[in-house]
């Protein structure tokens, strides 16, 4: 039986308050999850962060001339984000957003779409990616990436992100995990071609085309 949305929205926006008090972003990570979009997106763009969370990925590639717009289905979440947007004197556009509804972009109009640890907790993956696929303009570029259940984390000096990891791996629905091959079988399904995948403990990242 799927865990109830009122679990992912409770632990979410709880993760929220989590990053908000920290300053550690994993800004190697981040920064190479930009360059990975930007060596295949020309700036301006347009792109889209689905899932953006507190801002850190839209925020990376905003400081390397792109269009962004952040959009996350926590409201709290985009709070954090603009917050961090304005600290930095960077233009980036946060948005609330249920990813799982239509995206609010036209048809064609993006040049790139960023969706990093989303995919796993949508019900109806597939229709997410073709919502991406109907928004990428032709040769237009996706970067997703999903969590892999052999490498996700159980360690950290803080109890909630202990209790986060946990809980990922046992209550039934909560997440749901990826490989190389169910990811890009995903992608390849709703029409994009796949051209980079990568793999490292805990997430595995698929670059496609539109």
């Amino acid at each position: 039986m799927p865990a109830p949305q009122w679990f992912f929205r409770f632990m979410y926006d709880r993760e929220s308050a989590a990053w908000e008090r920290r300053r550690d972003d994993h800004r190697e990570l981040v920064e190479r999850t930009a360059d990975a979009l930007a060596r295949l997106v020309t700036p301006p763009g347009p792109v889209a962060d689905l899932g953006c969370g507190p801002g850190a990925h839209a925020l990376a590639l905003a400081r390397r001339g792109y269009d962004v717009t952040g959009l996350d289905g926590s409201p709290r979440m985009v709070e954090v984000a603009r917050a961090r947007a304005a600290r930095d004197a960077t233009a980036a556009a946060f948005a609330a957003h249920d990813v799982r509804a239509p995206l609010p972009f036209p048809d064609g109009s993006l040049g790139g779409v960023l969706a990093v640890l989303v995919l796993q907790h949508l019900p109806q993956p597939a229709a997410f990616i073709a919502e991406i696929r109907r928004c990428l303009r032709p040769g237009g570029h996706l970067l997703i990436t999903a969590p892999t259940r052999d490498g996700t984390r159980q360690t950290s000096p803080s109890w909630y992100w202990r209790l986060r990891a946990a809980s990922y791996r046992v209550v039934p629905g909560a997440v749901r995990f990826y490989n190389d091959n169910s990811l890009t079988h995903l992608l390849e399904d709703e029409g994009l071609t796949v051209v980079e995948r990568d793999s490292e403990p805990g997430r595995v990242s698929v670059l496609a085309r539109g």
